[in-house]
């Protein structure tokens, strides 16, 4: 397994619990896809982004304020350059669907899962794994089949998920290089407070003011489950599982978001059953099995050596 951006000696048992891991955050950010567009229009895209930001950082600042008092410079340097990444995303993302579909933008959006590791590569002059390129190409294939419908034409919107999908391709791979330089939890919560620092100013330069009669009792809940589960936690998650596992295997057990998104929406009556979107998202489950296997390859040549 190409573990170079890994401290030596990770045991198999804990790449894969890392990766599992990222299992569960895809499942959270899954399960948060309805809940993040009934926010997005009840408020505006950029300012229910920003302001989940900012609920969660009030509730970091308030529970874990030595974090913020006693942290270095190094610290606060890499937050800021993986809060810029990430506010980079957060704008493609909600600009993209202005000229774009969800489906469409679902879809360009997990060509991270191959652009990781080829920037991977290109940065750090290291090879991915055979297994690795196989599973990112048959997710990626997987995320074509889910998100393609008869007569699709590259416009604006669709570029503009395409810079979204580099944008968070740099997101893992500096989250990568990152968490093995300070602590998890420290980049967790200046990324956060940065982040919301960013974005409340580009939602004041391009959106209005939200009207506090939207704030129903319905969104402010929502908010607030977005806040604490979809930010809070899953970037907990997502920084510590980084360690142990790489930027790859990241992109791609990160790219079953979609497929949990879907299968919730479809569970909740949402959007109708689509054949299409279950042998896509068929597809994507094999292509991260693939990659996983490199793991077992891993640890045999090991064994066998």
């Amino acid at each position: 397994m190409n573990t170079d951006n890994l401290p030596h000696k990770i045991s198999v048992r804990r790449i894969l619990a890392a990766d599992l891991s990222l299992l569960l955050v895809s499942l959270i950010w899954g399960a948060g896809v309805p809940m993040s567009a009934l926010l997005a229009r009840a408020i505006t895209p950029l300012w229910s982004i920003a302001l989940r930001m900012v609920v969660a950082s009030v509730c970091l600042f308030v529970i874990f304020p030595k974090r913020f008092i006693s942290a270095t410079r190094l610290e606060w340097s890499l937050s800021f350059r993986q809060a810029a990444i990430t506010a980079a995303v957060f704008v493609f993302m909600a600009f993209g669907l202005v000229y774009s579909t969800a489906s469409k933008q679902a879809f360009i959006g997990g060509l991270n899962v191959i652009f990781v590791p080829l920037l991977w590569w290109a940065l750090f002059k290291t090879r991915p794994s055979h297994w690795l390129f196989a599973g990112a190409a048959v997710t990626t294939v997987g995320l074509l089949v889910m998100g393609f419908t008869p007569g699709m034409r590259f416009n604006f919107g669709d570029f503009l998920s395409l810079l979204m999908a580099l944008a968070y391709s740099a997101q893992i791979i500096n989250a990568s290089h990152s968490v093995q330089r300070i602590n998890p939890f420290s980049l967790v919560v200046l990324h956060i407070v940065l982040l919301a620092a960013i974005l409340t100013v580009l939602a004041f330069v391009f959106e209005p003011l939200p009207d506090i009669a939207l704030f129903t009792p319905k969104v402010c809940i929502v908010l607030a489950i977005l806040s604490l589960f979809n930010t809070i936690i899953c970037f907990i998650i997502q920084f510590y599982a980084q360690r142990y596992t790489s930027a790859a295997h990241t992109a791609i057990v990160c790219s079953l978001e979609g497929l949990f998104g879907y299968i919730i929406t479809v569970a909740s009556g949402q959007d109708p059953f689509n054949m299409q979107c279950a042998v896509g998202g068929l597809m994507t489950v094999i292509g991260t099995f693939i990659a996983e296997a490199e793991v077992f390859t891993a640890s045999h040549g090991k064994k066998t050596s």
